[in-house]
């Protein structure tokens, strides 16, 4: 079989699944590209009201910008940064509905898990057989399941499952049965405010998209003077994401109002810092929870909401049965793991560069990890390294 003829999987309609999706149509592969949710891009409209740190030159490639312009479609240009909703609606949603495209797109076909035909994850270690085996992929579409091959996979599902809330990184007590009173994104207070104004709220995160969130609650507390907000931390001294001379001013901005809330808090907020989720109790309308603080001792709070963002991770079971080398630290894939740590760039995104086409490679032979999911449990992403991840999987396919 030449490589021209291999047919490709494409998991996820996202920022990079559809960069990869441009580049398959562009070298001639047979491709089809798989999407869980209804519509392109599914993660993103989950936050579609939140603005992104990065300008518009950084969130759209050259070459979703170079297909867009052969149809008379222009990306915006200026210096501001677009929200998620403005990203699908100029970029996305419109290569998604480009002919090269649109032909190749499952929407609503989620993957289950991926296998090769006739071989489970110990058989033919290092053997040249499973590369002559195609893969096997269940996949869930309109509620029925069935089984398509393909010869190549690149998996850009990108984090796509919150993380636990107890310590340890497992559910606290209760946490599954929680149910509709854990939210698991960042709400949009603009169309959702009866459900937030005038409650007791129980935030838990300090990361990026906690900072997002409180600062839009507490603009609510303003107006719903009601609203009171819990903010449980792990970290006694956490370190807000704070950036030297930060090249990003959106994100210098929120890092540095979250500090000073924190330090400062408003009347409708409580700050709880070095505290973990212990349990989660239903009471019928309410929650109740049980904070452990540094010390051991319990504390028990009545909340009417509980909003848990404490960042995501990638689906690792899809490739269970896979030979694909996990990073013990990051999960990330090995080679590629060790390449950034041995970069030392210190963490923040704007200094990642890609890590070259081999830091890609894994066991398994024709099985690519791309986007925020190759960068494992890292937070220092970049969608520009992603799209250079797609260029450099496809010069591996050319050979």
């Amino acid at each position: 079989m030449t490589n021209r003829q291999k047919h490709i999987a494409i998991l996820g309609a996202g920022p990079i699944g559809l960069e990869a999706a441009l580049a398959a149509a562009e070298a001639g592969f047979s491709f089809t590209v798989y999407e869980a949710a209804a519509d392109v891009a599914g993660h993103v409209r989950s936050w579609g009201h939140v603005r992104l740190f990065t300008p518009w030159e950084l969130s759209a490639s050259a070459r979703m910008r170079s297909a867009l312009e052969s149809v008379d479609r222009k990306c915006p240009e200026n210096e501001g940064c677009p929200t998620g909703a403005d990203l699908i609606e100029h970029v996305l949603g419109p290569v998604s509905e480009l002919p090269q495209i649109r032909e190749h797109l499952r929407l609503g076909a989620q993957i289950r898990g991926v296998g090769r035909l006739g071989l489970l994850k110990h058989e033919e270690i290092g053997s040249a057989v499973r590369a002559q085996r195609p893969f096997r992929l269940l996949v869930r579409d309109a509620g029925l399941e069935n089984y398509e091959l393909a010869d190549v996979v690149l998996d850009c599902t990108g984090n796509s499952l919150p993380n636990a809330l107890g310590d340890g990184g497992i559910p606290a007590l209760g946490e599954d049965t929680a149910g509709d009173f854990v939210e698991r994104d960042v709400p949009d207070l603009n169309k959702e405010t009866a459900g937030w104004a005038g409650r007791v709220i129980l935030l838990i995160g300090a990361g990026h998209s906690a900072q997002t969130a409180l600062r839009d609650l507490v603009e609510l507390a303003v107006t719903k003077p009601r609203t009171r907000i819990l903010w449980v931390m792990k970290s006694p001294t956490p370190k807000w994401g704070l950036v030297l001379d930060d090249p990003l001013p959106e994100r210098a901005r929120l890092t540095a109002a979250a500090a000073q809330m924190a330090e400062s808090p408003p009347n409708c907020l409580r700050v709880i810092r070095g505290t973990v989720v212990e349990s989660i109790r239903k009471l019928d309308d309410r929650l109740e929870v049980a904070l452990r603080n540094v010390d051991g001792s319990l504390e028990r709070v009545i909340v009417d909401r509980m909003l848990a963002l404490t960042g995501r991770v990638g689906d690792h079971m899809l490739y269970r049965q896979l030979q694909i080398h996990e990073c013990y630290a990051t999960s990330g894939p090995m080679k590629l793991a060790a390449a950034l740590m041995g970069a030392g760039n210190g963490g923040d995104c704007m200094q990642q560069t890609s890590q070259g086409a081999e830091s890609l490679r894994n066991p398994e032979p024709g099985f690519f990890i791309l986007g925020s999911k190759s960068y494992g449990r890292r937070t220092d992403f970049l969608l520009r390294v992603g799209w250079q991840q797609v260029d450099e999987v496809f010069q591996l396919l050319e050979e």
